[in-house]
């Protein structure tokens, strides 16, 4: 759904307005999405969404893989937008606030894939995004995937990881309805 969506129009009388950029769903998540219908998930693996906004790329998730996924972000006001989406789509998702220098070891843990999309803004956040890629590959999570318009601040990143992990940076395009280019980031599985 839109910013002009009926339902979304509802939420925002309601007074529930996110306020870390969360205010609507972000084209590099269809980069994702796109990539994970050629590397798709296995069945039964535990997905952690990071930084969700509107959660569109762990319903996407939850609606065509047999996995279990944890919706996660810095801003509670984004989960309303998240129930609502995942109500149109007919999915059941976990939700949980944390940024992500906060989220604990043992959750890492519970999960085997970690995904994220336009989450290095700023500067900050690329090093807490570092900080979380080597806890979560010494958690076991084994695939990490990220996606980014091609910010400074997340090239930087995939340097770091490409160099440390072994990492894939690969330029990325969709073809479908929903445009949006820039870069994808594979750590782990299938790279």
């Amino acid at each position: 759904m839109k910013t002009r969506h009926p339902d979304i129009r509802s939420l925002n009388k309601t007074g529930v307005k996110p306020g870390i950029h969360g205010t609507h769903v972000w084209p590099s998540s269809f980069m994702i999405m796109e990539y994970l219908e050629t590397h798709p998930m296995e069945d039964g693996q535990r997905v952690m969404e990071i930084g969700c906004d509107w959660g569109l790329l762990g319903i996407f998730c939850a609606k065509h893989f047999p996995v279990k996924v944890l919706l996660t972000d810095a801003d509670r006001q984004v989960f309303p937008y998240v129930d609502t989406h995942a109500r149109l789509n007919k999915v059941q998702v976990r939700t949980e606030q944390m940024d992500f220098e906060r989220i604990p070891d043992r959750r890492l843990r519970e999960h085997d894939v970690l995904i994220g999309a336009d989450i290095c803004f700023w500067p900050e956040l690329g090093t807490q995004l570092r900080r979380l890629v080597q806890r979560a590959l010494s958690q076991d999570v084994g695939r990490i995937i990220l996606a980014d318009p091609g910010r400074s601040t997340f090239l930087r990143l995939a340097d770091y990881c490409e160099h440390q992990f072994a990492a894939t940076l690969t330029p990325w395009q969709t073809s479908g309805r929903a445009k949006s280019d820039g870069y994808l980031l594979v750590i782990g599985g299938e790279g």
